[in-house]
């Protein structure tokens, strides 16, 4: 994949380096002259000095062939600009880093594929390392906060245990994954659930949360 970044900054480095050394071509765009001229030194990916909520910068950094466009800056009007200027010029996948919440709705207005927001995110992340593998927490906000991607793991007495997933009839969710000892499971109708499942669903957040806890036996 052809993708370009903009910002340069621990994420989109990291980013950066993570998918050049899975063979993809990337491009940094960051506005720091001193960080851009750093970075290209570090990594082995191609690095723009410049504004990438700006049309030519992002132009000459290939966005006509780009299969995608991370915005990973901690400005959101930047990121803002540079998804809505990637979505008009036809980059397939366009996703966003946003860092206030309270502007959520306007990256799902333009029709970014995803907006990964920050608070909520680092919050999931600290839910799960507290509550642990007994618990019930977030993965992921999607949908502009309207959805949820939860894990849950099933427990003993939950009334899940021993029926398919066509048995129970989940409504407003849909069962992503199942991971099983070191086993993962793309889930079908017939796949029965077990106690200790790691089960991952996304829905509704009302949903997804009722879901959770039924697989849970709470």
């Amino acid at each position: 994949m052809y993708i370009i970044i903009v910002g340069g900054g621990r994420t989109g480095s990291a980013l950066a380096q993570r998918l050049s050394e899975r063979g993809h071509n990337v491009v940094i765009i960051e506005k720091d002259e001193k960080r851009a001229h750093e970075l290209a030194s570090r990594l082995n990916t191609l690095v723009i000095h410049g504004n990438g909520a700006e049309l030519e910068v992002l132009k000459d950094a290939g966005l006509k062939k780009a299969d995608a466009l991370v915005a990973l800056t901690d400005a959101d009007e930047v990121n803002l600009m540079a998804c809505e200027i990637a979505k008009k010029q036809g980059v397939p996948t366009v996703i966003a880093r946003v860092n206030d919440d309270a502007h959520a709705q306007m990256f799902e207005s333009i029709g970014i594929d995803v907006a990964v927001s920050i608070p909520t995110t680092l919050s999931m992340l600290f839910e799960k390392v507290l509550l642990g593998g007994a618990g019930v927490y977030g993965l992921l906000s999607v949908g502009g906060g309207k959805g949820e991607v939860i894990e849950v793991k099933v427990g003993p007495n939950s009334k899940a245990v021993g029926k398919t997933l066509s048995e129970l009839k989940l409504k407003d969710v849909v069962v992503a994954t199942i991971s099983r000892g070191d086993e993962l499971i793309i889930p079908k109708g017939d796949t029965t659930i077990q106690p200790g499942d790691l089960v991952t669903i996304i829905g509704y957040k009302s949903a997804a949360t009722k879901i959770a806890r039924f697989l849970k036996g709470d």
